[in-house]
Protein backbone atom coordinates (compact mmCIF):
# COMPACT_ATOMS: atom_id res chain seq x y z
CA UNK A 1 0.00 0.00 0.00
CA UNK A 2 1.61 3.05 -1.27
CA UNK A 3 -0.21 5.61 0.98
CA UNK A 4 1.56 4.02 4.04
CA UNK A 5 5.03 5.06 2.64
CA UNK A 6 4.58 8.73 2.96
CA UNK A 7 4.10 9.72 6.72
CA UNK A 8 2.25 12.43 6.08
CA UNK A 9 -0.10 9.97 4.44
CA UNK A 10 0.05 7.61 7.59
CA UNK A 11 -0.49 10.62 9.86
CA UNK A 12 -4.00 11.65 8.09
CA UNK A 13 -4.84 7.78 8.51
CA UNK A 14 -3.76 7.82 12.14
CA UNK A 15 -5.51 11.03 12.00
CA UNK A 16 -9.06 9.71 10.69
CA UNK A 17 -8.70 6.32 12.73
CA UNK A 18 -8.43 8.78 15.88
CA UNK A 19 -11.75 9.22 15.15
CA UNK A 20 -13.07 5.91 14.65
CA UNK A 21 -13.28 6.14 11.09
CA UNK A 22 -14.00 2.43 10.14
CA UNK A 23 -12.38 2.89 6.82
CA UNK A 24 -9.24 4.53 8.38
CA UNK A 25 -9.21 1.33 10.55
CA UNK A 26 -9.44 -0.97 8.13
CA UNK A 27 -6.44 0.22 5.90
CA UNK A 28 -4.39 -0.15 9.30
CA UNK A 29 -5.56 -3.13 9.97
CA UNK A 30 -5.15 -4.62 5.91
CA UNK A 31 -1.51 -2.71 5.82
CA UNK A 32 -0.50 -4.32 8.96
CA UNK A 33 -2.21 -7.62 10.01
CA UNK A 34 0.78 -9.73 7.72
CA UNK A 35 3.38 -8.22 9.88
CA UNK A 36 2.06 -8.73 13.22
CA UNK A 37 0.71 -12.21 12.26
CA UNK A 38 4.43 -12.91 10.67
CA UNK A 39 5.54 -11.71 14.36
CA UNK A 40 3.22 -13.61 16.45
CA UNK A 41 3.38 -16.57 14.09
CA UNK A 42 7.31 -16.91 14.77
CA UNK A 43 6.83 -17.32 18.52
CA UNK A 44 3.21 -18.84 18.82
CA UNK A 45 3.09 -22.38 19.48
CA UNK A 46 0.57 -22.89 16.19
CA UNK A 47 -0.99 -21.27 13.27
CA UNK A 48 -4.66 -20.86 14.68
CA UNK A 49 -2.89 -19.23 18.60
CA UNK A 50 -0.80 -16.77 16.58
CA UNK A 51 -3.88 -15.38 14.30
CA UNK A 52 -6.09 -15.39 17.82
CA UNK A 53 -3.64 -13.26 18.87
CA UNK A 54 -3.37 -11.21 15.81
CA UNK A 55 -6.90 -10.31 15.62
CA UNK A 56 -6.48 -9.51 19.59
CA UNK A 57 -4.06 -7.02 18.58
CA UNK A 58 -6.10 -5.12 16.27
CA UNK A 59 -9.20 -5.45 18.91
CA UNK A 60 -7.46 -3.60 21.39
CA UNK A 61 -5.94 -1.32 18.73
CA UNK A 62 -9.85 -0.72 17.85
CA UNK A 63 -10.19 0.16 22.11
CA UNK A 64 -7.08 2.29 22.66
CA UNK A 65 -6.40 3.98 19.24
CA UNK A 66 -7.62 7.69 20.47
CA UNK A 67 -5.13 7.39 22.90
CA UNK A 68 -2.16 6.32 21.07
CA UNK A 69 0.72 8.54 20.55
CA UNK A 70 3.92 8.50 19.06
CA UNK A 71 4.92 5.55 16.59
CA UNK A 72 2.22 3.46 15.78
CA UNK A 73 3.90 0.43 14.49
CA UNK A 74 6.24 0.35 17.49
CA UNK A 75 2.69 0.88 19.63
CA UNK A 76 1.39 -2.00 17.84
CA UNK A 77 4.00 -3.95 18.13
CA UNK A 78 4.07 -3.25 21.74
CA UNK A 79 0.55 -4.62 22.28
CA UNK A 80 1.10 -7.80 20.20
CA UNK A 81 4.41 -7.91 22.36
CA UNK A 82 2.26 -7.88 25.79
CA UNK A 83 -0.55 -10.34 24.49
CA UNK A 84 2.66 -12.96 23.62
CA UNK A 85 3.66 -12.42 27.41
CA UNK A 86 0.40 -13.15 28.50
CA UNK A 87 0.10 -15.97 26.07
CA UNK A 88 2.95 -17.84 27.41
CA UNK A 89 2.04 -16.72 31.28
CA UNK A 90 -1.06 -18.53 30.63
CA UNK A 91 0.45 -21.80 29.27
CA UNK A 92 3.21 -21.37 32.43
CA UNK A 93 6.05 -21.60 30.01
CA UNK A 94 9.08 -19.93 29.97
CA UNK A 95 10.53 -20.68 26.54
CA UNK A 96 9.11 -21.05 23.01
CA UNK A 97 7.49 -24.45 21.92
CA UNK A 98 10.07 -27.62 21.27
CA UNK A 99 10.00 -28.68 18.02
CA UNK A 100 7.60 -31.93 18.54
CA UNK A 101 4.58 -29.20 19.23
CA UNK A 102 5.68 -27.08 15.80
CA UNK A 103 3.26 -27.38 13.31
CA UNK A 104 5.55 -26.90 10.54
CA UNK A 105 2.90 -25.93 7.64
CA UNK A 106 1.33 -23.02 9.99
CA UNK A 107 4.06 -20.49 8.57
CA UNK A 108 4.57 -19.63 4.86
CA UNK A 109 7.78 -18.52 4.42
CA UNK A 110 8.17 -16.68 1.13
CA UNK A 111 11.40 -15.77 -0.82
CA UNK A 112 10.22 -11.80 -0.79
CA UNK A 113 10.89 -12.02 2.90
CA UNK A 114 14.58 -12.95 2.21
CA UNK A 115 14.39 -16.53 4.32
CA UNK A 116 14.73 -18.62 1.62
CA UNK A 117 17.32 -20.65 2.99
CA UNK A 118 15.29 -22.11 5.62
CA UNK A 119 11.94 -23.79 6.58
CA UNK A 120 9.43 -22.41 8.96
CA UNK A 121 10.26 -24.74 11.49
CA UNK A 122 13.55 -24.58 11.28
CA UNK A 123 13.44 -20.90 11.86
CA UNK A 124 11.25 -21.59 14.71
CA UNK A 125 13.36 -24.31 16.11
CA UNK A 126 16.58 -21.86 16.19
CA UNK A 127 14.38 -19.16 17.80
CA UNK A 128 14.41 -21.57 20.96
CA UNK A 129 17.96 -21.85 21.14
CA UNK A 130 17.73 -18.32 21.76
CA UNK A 131 16.65 -16.45 25.25
CA UNK A 132 13.46 -15.02 24.78
CA UNK A 133 14.78 -11.57 24.53
CA UNK A 134 17.53 -12.38 21.71
CA UNK A 135 14.72 -14.32 19.59
CA UNK A 136 12.51 -11.15 19.87
CA UNK A 137 15.03 -9.01 18.41
CA UNK A 138 15.57 -11.48 15.62
CA UNK A 139 12.09 -11.81 14.84
CA UNK A 140 11.27 -7.84 15.10
CA UNK A 141 14.67 -6.89 13.09
CA UNK A 142 15.39 -9.71 10.43
CA UNK A 143 11.90 -11.13 10.20
CA UNK A 144 9.74 -8.40 10.56
CA UNK A 145 12.00 -5.33 9.22
CA UNK A 146 11.98 -3.41 12.57
CA UNK A 147 14.62 -1.11 12.10
CA UNK A 148 16.86 -0.89 15.33
CA UNK A 149 14.84 2.35 16.44
CA UNK A 150 11.63 0.83 16.46
CA UNK A 151 12.56 -2.59 17.64
CA UNK A 152 14.11 -0.61 20.87
CA UNK A 153 10.33 1.25 20.96
CA UNK A 154 8.70 -2.38 21.18
CA UNK A 155 11.35 -3.58 23.72
CA UNK A 156 11.30 -0.83 25.89
CA UNK A 157 15.19 -0.31 25.28
CA UNK A 158 17.58 1.33 24.88
CA UNK A 159 19.02 1.11 20.96
CA UNK A 160 22.30 0.30 22.32
CA UNK A 161 20.79 -2.61 24.25
CA UNK A 162 19.03 -3.96 21.50
CA UNK A 163 22.43 -4.00 19.35
CA UNK A 164 23.86 -5.91 22.20
CA UNK A 165 20.98 -8.26 22.15
CA UNK A 166 21.21 -8.46 18.47
CA UNK A 167 24.88 -8.94 18.39
CA UNK A 168 24.57 -11.87 20.77
CA UNK A 169 21.54 -13.54 19.02
CA UNK A 170 23.54 -13.78 15.83
CA UNK A 171 26.69 -14.80 17.47
CA UNK A 172 24.30 -17.57 18.98
CA UNK A 173 22.59 -18.26 15.75
CA UNK A 174 25.89 -19.23 14.33
CA UNK A 175 27.54 -21.43 16.87
CA UNK A 176 24.38 -23.51 16.90
CA UNK A 177 24.30 -23.58 12.85
CA UNK A 178 27.82 -25.08 12.86
CA UNK A 179 26.94 -27.50 15.29
CA UNK A 180 24.08 -28.27 13.58
CA UNK A 181 25.69 -28.55 10.00
CA UNK A 182 28.98 -30.26 11.50
CA UNK A 183 31.14 -27.49 9.62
Amino acid sequence: MDEFKNPDNLDDILGQARQMDEGAMGQLVKHYYPTVLRFLSYRARNREDAEDLTSEVFVRMVGSIKNQTGNFPAWLFKIARNLLIDYYRKMDRQKSSSLDEIEDDSITVSTEDHREGFMAGEIKHMLTVLTESQAEVISLRFLNGHTLEETAQIMHNSVGAVKILQFRAVAGLKQYLKKDIGA
